[in-house]
């Protein structure tokens, strides 16, 4: 059998509590980057909004410029050519020396407008144009950011799932240690119990006779010492998909249980002529050989809650 030490059992759990804080950190990161991953997308949403108002924009200013720029060449090939008529043409048919200063001016005045029209509307498109450019250097900020953010969500991820395997893992090993540590502490008992009571062994090892015959001592028996045997000392284990406890014929005395050839064994069991643990079964009907933990039996009796097999005992 398996010796248990107590600092292997106390380094295993302190193993088993720094893997759970860091599982608990992990996952607390986890969440904090879901939160920033769903911010970033709110500011992308937000982000591609304010690019497509800018595109509309930029189309509207396009079109103003364009416009303005026709118009500006309309304008200079009606003082050109009006008529047929030459600029200097229009400009020396001047009456007066004020009405030459006025046609002169108005054509000055036509093309300021014009150049100055056009001039605004060149920077603001301009300026369209690079807030556009700013706005998608933000769109590509917040993409970085975005696929930064999920390959780290996933690196975490698959950190976690292995902290969670590991911690399964040593959960596991921790429990069949605890399960060692009860056999070896049960098995101790039973070896001091029978220590002290073996001048007590006398008669009947082998409780040939009646159900109550040699039950006046509990240290003469045998006891089981396995790890996973159901001994007086570990009342209950789980053998063979069934949960395995006992039931004391010192309790239940069971004088209606058609048992042949019952007697005690030397380990404090009840066992049929052929040497049969008795057992009781809600699942199996009775004369069905079953496969305990302390050997086979038969079932002699019922009324046990389903999943669970008693074996009679003198315990």
């Amino acid at each position: 059998m398996t010796i248990v030490h107590a600092d292997e059992l106390d380094n295993m759990e302190t193993q088993s509590s720094d893997l759970q804080s860091e599982l608990d950190n992990v996952n607390n990161e986890l969440l904090e980057i879901g939160g920033q991953i769903a911010d970033n997308e709110v500011q992308m949403e937000a982000i591609n909004g304010e690019i497509e108002k800018t595109q509309e924009q930029l189309l509207i200013a396009k079109n103003n410029e364009e416009q303005q720029y026709e118009d500006m060449k309309l304008r200079i090939q009606y003082i050109y050519e009006n008529s047929g008529e030459s600029m200097l043409g229009m400009i020396f048919s001047a009456e007066s020396m004020a009405d030459f200063i006025n046609k002169v001016d108005f054509i000055t005045t036509v093309n300021d407008y014009d150049r100055d029209m056009l001039t605004d509307l060149q920077t603001l498109r301009k300026n369209i144009e690079n807030e556009e450019k700013h706005l998608k250097e933000q769109q590509q900020a917040y993409v970085d950011l975005e696929n930064d953010l999920t390959q780290k969500e996933a690196e975490l991820t698959a950190k976690a799932s292995e902290a969670s395997t590991d911690l399964a893992s040593l959960s596991a090993k921790i429990e069949e240690l605890k399960a060692q540590k009860a056999a070896e502490a049960a098995r101790k008992e039973a070896e001091k119990l029978q220590a002290n009571n073996s001048g007590n062994a006398g008669s009947s090892g082998n409780g040939g006779g009646s159900g109550s015959s040699g039950s006046s001592g509990s240290g003469k028996y045998n006891y089981p010492s396995g790890p996973g045997q159901l001994n007086p000392f570990v009342g209950v284990v789980y053998f063979n998909g069934h949960k395995e406890t006992y039931y004391s014929q010192r309790v239940l005395p069971g004088h209606g249980l058609n048992i042949p050839g019952r007697h005690v064994a030397d380990d404090g069991t009840i066992r049929d002529i052929n040497n049969y643990l008795c057992l009781a079964s809600s699942d199996h009907p009775k004369g069905t050989k079953v496969e305990t933990s302390l050997g086979t039996g038969i079932v002699y009796d019922s009324g046990c809650a389903s999943g669970v097999i008693d074996i009679y005992t003198d315990w």
